[in-house]
C-alpha cells in the first residue's frame, strides 16, 4: 500500500476446483477453511499463528525477509524461517510467503528488483529454488523435522503492489515485472515442480506520483508475450471505503483478465481491510469503528465467498492479524489489525471467527 512503509501454500488448482464447485453457495460456510487468510504485519509468534488457526484461518501470509536468510552472499541462516514453518505446520495453518525487497548487499534500496544485473537475477534465482527445495512438497526440512506434521509451502507470491514506486524502487514497470516472475517461476519450479506462483498484489488506484493504476498496469503486463506461463495466480488489494466496492475492483479485475484469455486464473485477494486508529486516521479512506470494521468484515467476507466460484477467487486475506507497534509515527495503516497493541481482541477478531467457523 502505498500508505505505510513495511518490508514483510496452498494447492491452488485444488483450491479453485472446490471453489466453482461452490459457485451457487450463499454463505461464507460453503467455501473451504483456506478461503480465509490473516497478514502478518510484524513478526509472527506462534502463540498467533495457533490462535489464528484456531479462528478459522486457513492461510497465514507474511513475508519472508531475504536479509536475514541471506546477510551476505551464499550464507544461509534458515533458522528464523524454520521456527516459523514449524509452527505454522503444528498450528495447521498453511503459510503464504510474500518475497519481496532484497538485502543491502543486492542495493542499498530495499525495494529494488533484483532484475537488473546477472549477478542480481542469480542471487534471486538460487534464494527461491532454495526456498522451494527446503519446504515445498518434498522439502529437506521435512525429511530432517519428522516429527513436525509436513505441511509444505506450494504458493508463493511475488513482490508487493509492483504497481506502485515506493514498492519497485522508482517508476513501476510491467515488462521488469513480467522479467521477474519469469526468474521467480523457474527457480521455484526447479525446486518444487508443484510450486505455485501468485503475482504480488497489485493496488486498484492511482494515488501519488510513480503510481500506474491497476487496469492500465495490467493490460501492459499482460503486453508481454509469454507472460501468463509465469504465474498461476493474480494477487489483488482491493481496499475500499465499502464491502460492496471491494467485491467491484476484484469483479473489474476479473473482466480484465478474461479479456486477455486469462479468465481460469484464479484470483487471490492477499490485502483488504480497515483502521481503527493511528495517526492521520480522520483523513484515511479506511477509517472505521471497531463496531464498523467488524460489519465490513463480515459484509466483505460473505460478497467474496457468495462470489468465489463465479469470480474464482481462491483466498481472502485480511490486512492485519495484529496492530504493529511500529519505531516510528503511530500511522493509522498499523490500526487494521484484528488484534489491539495489548493483544485484546476487536469485535473484528470475533467476527472473523464467526464468519471463518473458528472458535475466536
Amino acid at each position: 500500500m502505498t500508505w505505510r512503509a513495511r518490508t514483510a501454500g496452498a494447492a491452488c488448482g485444488a483450491l479453485v476446483a472446490v471453489m466453482i464447485a461452490c459457485a451457487s453457495a450463499s454463505s461464507a460456510a460453503a467455501v473451504p477453511r483456506q478461503f480465509f487468510g490473516v497478514d502478518a504485519n510484524s513478526a509472527v509468534s506462534a502463540a498467533q499463528l495457533d490462535r489464528a488457526a484456531r479462528g478459522g484461518a486457513g492461510i497465514f501470509r507474511l513475508q519472508f525477509q531475504w536479509q536475514f536468510v541471506e546477510p551476505s552472499p551464499g550464507t544461509y541462516v534458515f533458522r528464523g524461517a524454520d521456527q516459523v514453518v514449524a509452527a505454522a505446520a503444528q498450528a495447521g495453518i498453511t503459510l503464504l510467503p510474500d518475497l519481496y525487497s532484497v538485502p543491502s548487499w543486492i542495493s542499498s534500496k530495499p525495494a529494488t528488483p533484483p532484475i537488473y544485473t546477472p549477478a542480481q537475477r542469480q542471487a534471486w534465482s538460487n534464494l527461491l529454488a532454495t526456498y522451494a527445495r527446503r519446504y515445498g512438497s518434498n522439502g529437506t526440512f521435512w525429511a530432517q523435522n519428522p516429527a513436525i506434521p509436513k505441511r509444505p509451502i506450494t504458493t508463493w507470491e511475488i513482490w508487493n503492489e509492483p504497481n506502485l514506486g515506493g514498492f519497485w524502487g522508482g517508476k513501476p514497470s510491467a515488462k521488469g515485472f513480467a522479467q521477474l516472475l519469469q526468474i521467480s517461476s523457474a527457480a521455484l519450479k526447479a525446486g518444487d515442480p508443484s510450486a505455485q506462483v501468485v503475482i504480488g498484489g497489485v493496488f486498484p488506484y492511482h494515488t501519488i506520483k510513480n503510481t500506474v493504476e491497476m487496469t492500465k498496469y495490467m493490460r501492459a503486463l499482460y503486453r508481454v508475450p509469454g507472460v501468463t506461463n509465469y504465474f498461476d495466480g493474480v494477487g489483488l488489494h482491493p481496499y475500499s471505503r465499502t464491502p460492496r466496492i471491494l467485491l467491484q475492483t476484484v469483479r473489474v479485475m476479473r473482466r480484465l483478465m478474461r479479456r486477455h484469455g486469462d479468465g481460469g486464473t484464479p484470483i487471490w485477494v492477499t490485502e483488504f481491510g480497515w483502521v481503527t486508529g493511528g495517526k492521520g486516521f480522520k483523513f484515511s479512506p479506511l477509517k472505521a469503528t471497531p463496531r464498523q470494521q467488524a460489519r465490513r468484515l463480515t459484509q466483505s467476507y460473505r460478497l467474496l465467498a457468495r462470489n468465489a466460484g463465479r469470480l474464482g477467487i481462491a483466498s481472502a486475506d485480511w490486512f492485519s492479524f495484529a496492530d504493529r507497534d511500529s519505531p516510528g509515527p503511530d500511522f493509522w495503516i498499523d490500526r487494521a489489525g484484528l488484534f489491539r497493541l495489548n493483544g485484546t481482541p476487536k469485535p473484528a477478531w470475533y467476527a472473523f471467527a464467526r464468519v471463518a467457523g473458528g472458535t475466536p
